[in-house]
């Protein structure tokens, strides 16, 4: 009888490596349907083309800041490749009763303006920034601050949340 390994997989807040590339994917608790969800993604804006499956949304996330100081940094303490890029990605979210979860794949980086090394609108992956391209590993540099503040900002981007008692006008 044949036994087969595999290597547990590696996640670093909320990032994890999937068929070669960088992903993030967290899981929120919610009470809300979802009928209820999928309303309130449409409502947030966050999408700029969605699709509709069983218990699944998908769609294209627009492009969104990272939030730096909301994760308790600086602009100076943040990677330039962070601070000077807006961040767009393929979005999955599959819904079970008092959960979702989030898959964030091919996560995009669209310089905000010309600098000395890019220019405006210059895209690159995160994959570039985060992977160890012949070891399919994470690089010790992006398991720092860039993650953190990362995974700070798409975790509040996808909290939806029930805010009908705020909501009651």
């Amino acid at each position: 009888m044949a036994t087969h390994v595999t290597e547990a997989q590696v996640v670093i807040n909320n990032f994890a490596i999937e068929d070669g590339e960088v992903i993030w994917r967290k899981v929120f608790q919610t009470v809300l349907t979802f009928e209820q969800l999928t309303e309130k993604v449409r409502d947030s804006g966050l999408f700029e083309k969605t699709e509709l499956g069983d218990n699944k949304l998908t769609g294209v996330l627009r492009n969104i800041d990272a939030d730096f100081k909301g994760a308790g940094f600086s602009e100076m303490g943040t990677p330039i490749y962070i601070a000077r890029s807006h961040f767009s990605a393929f979005a999955v979210i599959e819904f079970k009763d008092g959960k979702y979860r989030v898959t964030l794949k091919r996560i995009v980086l669209t310089q905000k303006y010309d600098d000395g090394v890019s220019k405006q609108g210059e895209q690159s992956s995160l994959d570039t920034y985060a992977l160890k391209t012949a070891m399919g590993e994470m690089k010790p540099a992006f398991k720092k601050s860039p993650s953190l503040i990362l995974d700070h900002t798409f975790t509040t981007e996808f909290s939806f949340q029930d805010e009908a008692i705020k909501n009651d006008w």
